[in-house]
């Protein structure tokens, strides 16, 4: 019998709070807001964001703005009497308007996607030794590897799976939204909404960032569930705390700062909402580097750690 799929369902059961009730919380109350920013667009109107003169001149109808920040909260520009403005803009700057509006709304859930993860790697395998329950479950029929592996493949797979649906049916909730609002005027819907949207697109695009950011911050989630299966006491403090000491250790007696670089890139890649903006195709040329091998070299041997220790979890 395949134990994964068991041992994935039980990660779900045990962590459901956190896995699927906080992001159905937080899908909730987004759209809510949306809803009621929209209302309240739609009833007493609202600040125009987008401003601009339209002008006729040989090539026909010519919209300048006299802006050029389009992703300043852009969601309000979409609604109300706006919506006739919002129709005059150029398609690049329609694109780039939603573009900064569906990433505005799915943003709330990023952060939360990685704290949710961080805390899962963190306590995964300590918490079983904590509580003593680990003694159970050794009792299974069930490898140590196999174990850590489902464990692995919960918080990069199964967690970011569950808050991606959430997403999408955020920015889902928004592009209805648009369309329905836009139905009540005087504008091309499709061109002015459907078309520059790209929400397939944007979905695909979306599902690559994820698996990016799984792959390339691996030695990172790793390194958590590394110290998850051997730590005695306050995992938190061994997993911050060792890095601290390494980073300084190399500032010490080699004036560099490459392991300080690779620690900083590798937990949380900076401007991962811009990277998403930008699109995916330049990240992918990051994982044909050496860096990423060696990444993949120190994320193996953390993870093998993880089962050695697991192993002899029951013995410490």
């Amino acid at each position: 019998m395949n134990m994964l799929p068991i041992l994935l369902k039980r990660e779900f059961w045990e962590h459901r709070k956190t896995f699927f009730y906080l992001p159905l919380i937080i899908l909730v109350l987004s759209a809510f807001f949306l809803i009621a920013v929209v209302g309240s667009v739609q009833i007493a109107g609202g600040d125009i964001i987008v401003s601009g003169s339209v002008q006729m001149n040989e090539e026909g109808l010519h919209h300048r703005s006299e802006t050029n920040e389009y992703s300043n909260m852009p969601v309000n520009a979409l609604f109300g009497e706006q919506v006739s403005q919002f129709a005059l803009l150029a398609e690049d700057q329609r694109e780039r308007m939603l573009n900064s509006a569906y990433l505005l709304i799915a943003t709330p859930l990023v952060p939360v996607l990685w704290v949710v993860v961080f805390m899962y790697f963190l306590t995964c395998l300590y918490d079983e030794r904590k509580d003593r329950s680990i003694l159970f479950w050794k009792s299974m029929p069930v490898s140590d590897a196999m174990t850590v592996i489902a464990k692995l493949m919960t918080g990069l797979v199964v967690v970011p799976a569950i808050y991606f649906m959430a997403m999408m049916l955020l920015q889902l909730i928004l592009f209805l939204t648009t369309v329905v609002v836009a139905l009540g005027y005087s504008v091309d819907t499709w061109q002015t909404f459907v078309v520059p949207a790209n929400i397939m697109t944007r979905w695909l695009q979306m599902t690559a960032f994820f698996v990016f950011v799984a792959s390339w911050c691996l030695p990172f989630f790793a390194w958590l569930i590394f110290v998850s299966s051997w730590a005695r006491s306050v995992p938190l403090a061994w997993v911050i705390g060792i890095p601290i000491l390494l980073v300084m250790l190399e500032a010490l007696f080699t004036q560099g700062e490459w392991l300080r670089a690779f620690i900083k890139e590798h937990s949380f890649p900076g401007g991962l909402i811009s990277r998403l903006a930008g699109g995916v195709g330049d990240m992918f040329q990051q994982l044909l580097s050496v860096e990423f091998l060696v990444s993949l070299v120190l994320a193996a041997l953390l993870l093998y750690g993880a089962v050695y220790f697991r192993g002899k979890a029951d013995e410490l």
